[in-house]
């Protein structure tokens, strides 16, 4: 099959790239080395960056140059499964990972993780079996597009859950829906990755 690279589709795999590894614009040119509307243009698809340009960005955010140009790398690794969602949405991670080994979703990196919905904790919107693919959480960093996503959140007490992330009433503050249960308002987390793709059960 033939994999044709458009300049809007090479724009997006790379905004999506650089949002898996919660890079701002600005950040990731100043990885590059490059204006930050430079990146803007990459990713509007108003610019096409030279070869060796997308060597550097996939470099920078963990992908490889194949995947940013054509939608796919020439050997796509699997996927970990490493966790179960339960009741309430609560994550619970087995002490022997993964729990299995699962075909990558488009434009997974190294980074991706997934997690298996158990029981109908989050129905309507989850069923059980469903896959939901995210970047491995990072401790150290929070990412810019958190809200009015469904993530994976860790709260300040310890919690791992999938929820719907909202403003809360400061920055450092968020609203976690839950999604067949009252919102817990004004909730401090420790980290958050957004859910970017499903694989329906």
């Amino acid at each position: 099959m033939a994999y044709v690279a458009s300049m809007n589709d090479i724009g997006k795999r790379i905004a999506d790239s650089r949002k898996d590894q919660g890079l701002s614009q600005y950040a990731l040119a100043k990885l590059l080395g490059v204006n930050q509307s430079t990146i803007a243009y990459y990713e509007r698809g108003r610019n096409t960056p030279k070869p060796w340009i997308v060597e550097d960005i996939a470099r920078l955010l963990n992908v490889s140059a194949s995947y940013l140009l054509y939608g796919r790398d020439a050997e796509d690794p699997p996927v970990p499964v490493v966790g179960t969602v339960g009741a309430g949405g609560v994550i619970t991670y087995p002490s022997e990972l993964p729990l299995d080994l699962t075909q990558p979703p488009p434009g997974a990196s190294s980074r991706t993780q997934a997690v298996r919905v158990e029981g109908d904790g989050l129905w309507p919107v989850y069923r059980a079996g469903d896959l939901l693919f995210h970047a491995a959480v990072d401790p150290h960093r929070m990412p810019e597009d958190l809200y009015g996503r469904d993530c994976i959140v860790r709260t300040s007490d310890g919690q791992t859950l999938v929820r719907h992330v909202k403003r809360g009433r400061t920055k450092a503050l968020f609203t976690l829906a839950a999604f067949n249960a009252p919102d817990e308002e004004d909730v401090a987390l420790d980290t958050a990755a957004p859910i970017r793709w499903i694989r329906r059960a």
